[in-house]
């Protein structure tokens, strides 16, 4: 791969070229993202409060490293290698559980949830062997705002850092409180960059949204000016009460607390670099957690979450299935421009593009963070 040139992406806005094509294609970028970005950065891994129990984990993979969040007997929650010390067997399949001991299924070799070693059937006759000494390697990890974050290679910054003012930003819809109403997860055939980008951009709600999106929504407001590693942006909606369902009639649920004046009638849009992004709206706050399986294919994990009031509504279940049914939708006539758009990106004759100041500045924030990345690494040129 040649070194690429990305003083285009680096001008104000208003001049500013998007991120090379390779970007978004090139197998050797793929594996620098996967080492400095997810390997190296903070990565989201879920909400806390999904784990509540002692026992219950969740089996998931950071930049192909197969991990488990699990809560301790001791309420504690910690992020372990799901992967056993005897022979590198993974322990669990990935997926949510729950559990009083990780047991490995090659040779029984059994865990506590802290990670310790308690068991290992036949090892008497290994001179100097000591259960203490293998226990699952633990991963760093801390939870902000109700999300829990993972530094898979233990090397990066401090957490606050790296999230700068981002619970400051957030506090009028009180991240923390929120609970999970419904979850789903499915793969899309486009670099992970390009599924976050468009959640985050309004250019594309005429053209791709014509009867369903586009009318919900007014010209959002300039980007924040935040400090971390993370784009934020507040748009005010185009009519009045909920864009979490398409009829008119709106949801009938309350603006969640703390929520008032423009705040209670908008949506803010957030990407937390790298791989996470959420509409914060007025009644609900739609996560998307993105992860690249190849450099044409993510994994995406969709998490709806209400305040508890929202929950106790009598009619909250055929409210969350409008909600549900309109997110379908607009993911679906997505995913036919990003898998399209992916198609395109491959072409040998693909070039940058220029972005549109209006409905596409939190987009540029993003290609100016991530065109620093690859010039830190000294696979670009500024």
């Amino acid at each position: 791969m040649s070194q690429l040139d990305l003083s285009g992406v680096l001008c104000e806005t208003e001049r500013a070229f998007t991120l090379p094509p390779a970007c978004y294609v090139d197998e050797d970028i793929l594996a620098f993202e996967q080492e400095r970005l997810f390997a190296g950065g903070w990565v989201s891994a879920g909400r806390t409060r999904d784990l509540a129990q002692s026992g219950d984990y969740l089996a998931f993979s950071v930049a192909d490293t197969p991990l488990i969040a699990v809560r301790g007997e001791d309420g504690g929650l910690r992020v372990l290698a799901n992967t056993c010390r005897h022979r590198g067997m993974q322990l669990v399949e990935p997926g949510r559980g729950e559990c009083r001991q990780f047991v490995c299924p090659f040779h029984g070799w059994c865990y506590k949830l802290d990670g310790r070693l308690f068991a290992a059937p036949r090892m008497d006759g290994a001179a100097g062997f000591e259960s203490a000494d293998f226990g699952l390697v633990r991963v760093r990890s801390e939870e902000r705002a109700g999300f829990l974050f993972v530094n898979v290679d233990g090397k990066g910054p401090p957490l606050d850092d790296w999230l700068g003012d981002f619970e400051t930003v957030h506090e009028p819809w009180r991240l923390g409180s929120l609970v999970t109403a419904s979850q789903r997860e499915f793969t899309v055939e486009c670099n992970w960059k390009l599924f976050i980008e468009v959640f985050n951009e309004y250019y594309h709600l005429r053209k791709v949204h014509p009867h369903t999106l586009s009318a919900l929504y007014a010209t959002p407001d300039p980007v924040d000016k935040t400090d971390g590693a993370f784009v934020s942006q507040f748009g005010e909606h185009a009519r009045r009460g909920s864009v979490g369902v398409l009829e008119e009639a709106g949801s009938g649920l309350e603006a969640l607390p703390g929520l008032s004046g423009r705040l209670a009638d908008g949506t803010r849009y957030t990407w937390a670099y790298p791989g996470l992004t959420f509409a914060a709206s007025r009644d609900a706050v739609w996560v998307l957690e993105a992860v690249p399986v190849t450099v044409s294919r993510t994994a995406v994990r969709l998490t709806l979450l209400f305040d508890k009031a929202s929950l106790s509504a009598p009619d909250f279940r055929q409210i969350l299935e409008r909600y549900e049914n309109r997110m379908a939708i607009g993911m679906d006539e997505d995913i036919v421009v990003l898998e399209a758009q992916q198609l395109g990106l491959h072409s040998r004759l693909a070039r940058p593009g220029r972005v549109c100041p209006e409905l596409e500045p939190s987009i540029h924030v993003f290609h100016r963070w991530y065109a620093g990345q690859l010039i830190g690494a000294g696979l670009a040129a500024g």
